[in-house]
């Protein structure tokens, strides 16, 4: 009976996995070269979206540039010389530093989280690059434009009503920029920040709540922020009255505490999430990064891997053989049939397809 049972149990998890097949759609090797599918190589890609056409957008960080892939497979330096720097103007003399992350509206403007220059840019669809927030000096402190501090902005999302939502790393903070350029302080708090601090972990209203390190952010189409809070190991949420409650994980904080474990939200172990993603149905997929796996929270409140074994490494294949190396940017096509996953130390973008 019991041989019966484990035999159940593995072909149950055989077809949990076979629902999704993982392969290679760009990049190679580490560098900073344009061209076809087969040409184009990125240096350490974070952040990823998708405009209304089709077209991706990657934060390709090592590179300090966004690039671009069109519908063709053609990939372009979309803004940014490759250079260090904190220049604005004309998207293809601008220059960056370690961008991380990109979102984009339905008027063609993107917005990035430069990382290294604790900025939020703005290029526009006219491909002009400004400097929406941000001083260009890390620390903390709310205000309009560059009267506002970042301290490591990491992810960025855009809601319906074109409010930016960011996640202020070192800030242990999510941090809100309205159409008209204030910043202010949309949930998380405490006076410990920049990179050598603490957070912790505090469900409760808005500053009340407390945050470690939260990367990635998404906005569903109710008004919630959903948040990768890294250290923390955990999937977070905030709703429409800004309280915040975790949604996914139960590791304690800190860098080694992560793990993994797939169940129920409540039971659930993570392993440093740092991008996410949600769905027209309101799942959540997430690169739960270093644990090299890509991963699902459904509706209902049931975490799944849904590809990668868990060891570092490059393979494509089916979901359970598969292999990452420090998935970041998570984003589905248009259509909702293909998962983009950035797989940053690979230097590649790979496609997860629903079988």
């Amino acid at each position: 009976m019991l041989k019966k049972a484990i035999i159940s149990v593995i072909i149950i998890r055989s077809v949990v996995y076979a629902q999704f097949s993982v392969k290679t759609f760009i990049g190679s090797d580490s560098g900073f070269v344009n061209g076809t599918i087969a040409e184009a190589k990125f240096n350490g890609p974070f952040g990823i979206c998708i405009d209304k056409d089709g077209n991706i957008y990657i934060a390709d960080s090592g590179n300090n540039c966004i690039r671009k892939i069109d519908t063709n497979g053609t990939v372009s330096t979309f803004a940014g010389t490759g250079e260090v720097g904190n220049k604005d103007g004309d998207r293809i003399s601008a220059t960056f530093n370690s961008p991380t992350g990109i979102c984009t509206d339905n008027n063609g403007n993107f917005y990035i989280a430069d990382f290294l220059n604790h900025t939020i840019q703005k290029i526009d669809g006219e491909g002009i690059v400004t400097t929406l927030a941000g001083s260009g000096e890390p620390g903390y402190a709310d205000g309009f434009a560059d009267q506002a501090k970042f301290n490591f902005p990491r992810g960025i999302a855009i809601d319906g009503y074109g409010n930016l939502f960011v996640g202020d790393s070192w800030n242990h903070r999510i941090r809100k920029i309205t159409p008209d350029g204030n910043v202010s302080t949309y949930a998380g708090g405490g006076t410990d920040i920049g990179p050598d601090s603490k957070g912790s972990c505090v469900d409760g209203p808005d500053t009340t709540a407390r945050f470690f390190t939260p990367c990635g952010v998404a906005c569903d189409l109710y008004g919630n922020v959903y948040v990768a809070d890294a250290l923390n190991h955990r999937i977070r949420k905030i709703d429409n009255f800004r309280n915040v409650t975790t949604v996914a994980g139960t590791s304690e904080p800190g860098w080694n505490n992560g793990g993994h474990s797939d169940g129920d939200y409540k039971s659930a172990i993570l392993n440093t999430p740092t991008e996410l993603y949600v769905t027209f149905d309101e799942d959540i997929l997430f690169s739960d990064t270093f644990g090299n796996k890509v991963r699902k929270l459904s509706f209902d409140g049931i975490v799944t891997t849904i590809a990668g074994d868990g060891s570092p490494g490059y393979e494509d294949g089916d979901g359970g053989t598969a292999k990452f190396n420090y998935p970041r940017g998570i984003v589905m096509d248009n259509a909702e049939n293909e998962i983009y996953v950035v797989d940053s130390k690979n230097c590649k973008i790979r496609i997860i397809t629903i079988e």
